[in-house]
């Protein structure tokens, strides 16, 4: 193997120690996140009709997402998914008020339970949750304050109150006619009169209170006496509190406005910033053939239940004065709700607080304007599952603000939060971080964006099932929400079909493609949480012991590696994991032995589990190791010198490659910190590597027993080359990774060890050492690892041949015909691992995947499988560290 770009690292001296400790969180900014119900992306920034100066300055200096979509577009479920992190086809929250829902979901960690617990100061109020149903509702037991602000009715004439009241118990006492108001408002008075505005004057006074200004301050800058009133009085008791401002704790503060929701009710200078003459009815105005007319709404109940909207008739009947009616409403409620926005940002430029806060601006989803004759949301239509999004990072502006066409989902701000507060992510998320993305317009987190939605199809009760891709949308409708029952598919070109009024036909090639994504989508949603267990954990029984892989790096992927660390949430909270296990050994004293008696011995056998207590302290030395790979840390560095001088000064090296090869760890440490070492030190740590150099080199040259102990002898050959820059060695190393490829690995991806001990658990330790050589050798490596032998063999075949054992598609049941005698001599002890016939564990093979996604990007599909987290980047420490080895290779 030609390791020469690692060995004039070496020679350059870029492989050192860490001179100081890293921390491992950077400062967190502040974060304001508001909320608007009902609002799609029409907006000014998106270049459509409404008036919203404020909203269009939040996009010129931030991230306009033009793809962004709901999970389901009705309140209360979109809501609570975005704020648990989990899709409803999860936590079976489909409706509007989600009842109860803090009952059902006692376990989860909602956003702002989880960043008060990382230190954030937590404040909400207005509708972030469905608040209508009550203080649990509202999570109100998981914010420092939640604010409550009451309000009667939506309408504040009286004549239009009287109304209300009216049908309201009209309707509860005879089940007929309207039960509200009247659909729209237009009344001179000021913003507050109405809840939204009220909120804002909390909201722009809590922001106050946390930059540092008083209420009567708040108050005095009002722009009319009258305001100034209204808004002392709705802020008369908003204070958060001396003590918790004391804290001095970065805010998250959730906002949430209701308009533009029915009923369409602002203050007449909204209304009059537009003619009504000028709104026209959208051109869209068919279903694509073969939607089904139950799932396209075409009745909408919820605009029927205002007092002037025509009951009996279908909005095709509406006449044009109604229509108009209605489109200049929302577009001023829209304006209204701008004002608000407005309200806010100017509250942080003027307390000082815009530099260090990321602002995010969402809609919970669409609704329809009359396109597809509808006035509602309640579908899986784009105009109903298309949301706004603009988020404004103090730290990634560009002028003129930017825009993404990438597609993000709402359940991915959760994540994305997590990042941007550089706290780790609970495990139980769904969703993947939008960083990525804010960081790179171009970058792209999915290849698609799923929501469903209840709908009678028929006589049937089904789930609608919807992706939406960079150019298509494809929905199937499962009858009781069976994949086998599917009652009904569209799939419309929005490319073409922007309106999505067009079907696509029956024999198109793309269907079966679509159909295909669409599943693993639903698949992926149903995936039920859980905490990534990690890789190196899997339970061990008697007489055995799992060390976790340790790989070195040179100071550039070090660099790299650290940088991550301390910036992205994900890499984060696994630093924080490590850190965790590491505090503990820091300052543990060597336990070596002089002899190793290990391999060939039955796993009760007491000098075996004897040996195991010592050999015990690799997995402590890998621990350490990682946790100074991500830290620096000068403590950890000095207990790993104590460890690496204490065995190399106990051990005797016999050239047992099962038992040496339990030093791996321990020499990677070691040439990491090998500079670092005193002199005299130094030169008996490299006596000790050289003795283990000399006993294996033979062995690799010559062994005719080329199986998972063979490659197990290589990579301590190549270890030993790194250690001591023997160029010899390290040939010597490359040589026998293709010894092993010719004489173990067969064309159709098998191995030696699969034929002679009928174990895939074999056959995957004996890939796992050459394939952690070719990595190391950088480019060289990418193609060791599909060099192929003359019969055809190689190691990504035979990583491609445990695919479908890892993915749980084909099962084995391993070591019914092993011809080798210990196998069966530990089954007969007991050892469950060897018992004849048991399946091959799929988690067994996780090591091989992770190795493998440096080499194949695809295979990282694999390991998400095997840690069950779909949403990850860095599922495993694993793929941080190849991430971080990729520094200077082609991926």
């Amino acid at each position: 193997m030609s390791y020469a770009h690692l060995f004039r690292l070496l020679n350059f001296g870029l492989l050192v120690l860490a001179c100081s400790t890293s921390t491992l969180a950077a400062d967190r900014p502040n974060i304001l996140f508001i909320a608007v119900d009902d609002l799609r992306p029409e907006l000014g920034c998106y270049g459509n009709k409404a008036i919203t100066p404020n909203i269009d300055r939040l996009a010129a200096d931030g991230m306009r997402f033009d793809r962004a979509y709901c999970n389901q577009a009705v309140c209360g479920a979109s809501r609570i998914s975005l704020m648990t992190g989990l899709y409803p086809e999860t936590t079976g929250l489909r409706s509007y008020h989600v009842k109860d829902w803090r009952k059902k979901l006692s376990g989860v960690t909602t956003l702002n339970q989880h960043l008060r617990r990382h230190g954030y100061l937590t404040i909400g109020l207005g509708k972030v949750y469905h608040e209508r149903v009550g203080h649990a509702a509202v999570d109100g037991d998981n914010w420092d304050r939640w604010f409550d602000l009451a309000h009667e009715t939506h309408w504040v004439a009286s004549d239009n109150i009287r109304t209300h009241y009216r049908n309201d118990k009209e309707h509860r006492k005879t089940g007929k006619g309207p039960k509200r108001g009247p659909v729209t408002e237009s009344v001179d008075v000021a913003d507050n009169a109405y809840i939204d505005g009220q909120r804002a004057d909390l909201a722009a006074e809590l922001i106050n209170q946390l930059g540092g200004r008083s209420t009567t301050e708040a108050a005095d800058e009002a722009t009319n006496p009258s305001e100034r009133k209204s808004a002392a009085s709705s802020t008369k008791n908003a204070s958060i509190g001396p003590k918790m401002l004391a804290k001095n704790k970065p805010f998250f503060l959730a906002v949430g406005f209701t308009k533009p929701h029915l009923p369409f009710n602002a203050p007449k200078k909204y209304w009059d910033l537009y003619q009504r003459e000028s709104f026209s009815m959208p051109p869209n105005a068919g279903i694509p053939t073969g939607y089904p007319i139950g799932a396209a709404k075409l009745d909408p109940g919820e605009i029927k239940a205002y007092g002037d909207i025509p009951a009996d008739e279908a909005p095709t009947q509406w006449n044009s004065e109604l229509n108009q009616r209605l489109l200049h409403g929302y577009h001023a409620c829209v304006s209204y709700t701008d004002s608000h926005i407005g309200r806010l940002l100017d509250a942080l430029d003027e307390n000082g607080l815009a530099e260090n806060t990321v602002v995010i601006l969402w809609g919970d989803h669409g609704w329809k304007l009359g396109d597809h004759s509808s006035w509602c949301k309640h579908t899986n239509f784009e105009v109903d599952t298309r949301v706004p999004l603009i988020i404004r990072h103090p730290g990634m502006k560009r002028d003129g603000g930017t825009r993404t066409s990438s597609l993000v989902e709402l359940i991915d701000l959760y994540p994305t939060l997590c990042d941007v507060a550089n706290v780790p992510p609970p495990s139980h998320l769904q969703g993947r971080s939008i960083l990525p993305i804010l960081r790179n317009p171009s970058a792209e987190i999915r290849d698609s964006a799923y929501s469903s939605y209840p709908a009678r199809v028929g006589e049937a009760n089904t789930i609608g099932h919807s992706i939406r891709t960079k150019t298509h949308r494809y929905t199937q409708w499962w009858e009781k929400n069976d994949a086998k029952s599917v009652v009904a598919l569209v799939a419309t070109d929005l490319s073409a079909d922007p309106g999505e009024t067009t079907s696509l036909a029956d024999d198109n090639p793309l269907l079966s493609k679509l159909a295909t994504q669409l599943r693993s989508r639903v698949i992926s949603a149903r995936k039920p949480p859980k905490r990534e267990a990690p890789a190196d954990n899997h339970k061990t029984e008697v007489g055995e012991f799992s060390i976790p892989d340790v790989s070195p790096l040179n100071s550039m992927q070090l660099a790299k590696l650290r940088k991550l660390v301390k910036t992205d949430a994900e890499a984060a909270a696994l630093a924080e994991s490590i850190q965790k296990d590491a505090a503990a050994l820091i300052g543990v004293t060597p336990r070596p032995i002089a002899v190793i008696q290990y391999e060939g011995l039955v796993n009760t056998d007491p000098n075996r589990i004897k040996t195991v207590e010592h050999l015990n302290q690799m997995t402590e030395i890998a621990v350490l190791m990682r946790h100074w790979q991500a830290t620096g840390d000068r403590g950890t560095a000095e207990t790993l010198r104590n460890l690496i001088f204490g065995w190399a000064s106990t051990y005797k090296p016999t050239g047992n490659d099962v038992n040496e090869n339990k030093f791996h760890p321990l020499l990677g440490a070691y040439l990491a910190l090998r500079d670092s070492f005193d002199d005299d030190q130094r030169r008996h740590i490299d006596a000790w590597v050289r003795q283990i150099g000399e006993l294996h080199e033979p062995v690799v040259a010559n062994s005719e027993h080329v199986t998972n102990r063979y490659s197990k002898s290589v990579r301590l050959l190549a270890m030993a080359g790194l250690i001591l820059q023997r160029d010899d060695w390290a040939k010597a190393a490359n040589e026998g990774v293709k010894r092993f490829v010719r004489k173990s690995l067969y064309p159709d991806g098998s191995s030696r060890d699969l034929k002679h001990r009928d174990s895939l658990t074999y056959h995957g330790s004996s890939l796992k050492p050459p394939m952690e050589l070719a990595m190391l050798a950088g480019e060289d490596g990418l193609a060791l690892y599909s060099w192929s032998s003359q019969k055809g063999g190689s190691l990504k075949k035979s990583v491609k041949f445990l695919v479908p054992y890892a993915m749980g598609e084909k099962t084995h049941a391993e070591w019914v015909n092993t011809k080798v005698d210990l196998d069966r001599r530990r089954a007969a002890a007991g050892i469950e691992k060897y018992r004849a016939g048991r399946l091959f564990d799929p988690e067994d093979a996780l090591g091989v995947m992770e190795y493998g996604s440096y080499f194949d990007p695809d295979l990282l599909h694999v390991v998400r499988h095997l840690t069950q987290d779909d949403a990850k980047r860095f599922p495993t420490w694993r793929t941080l560290i190849n991430a971080a080895a990729h520094t200077d290779t082609k991926q």
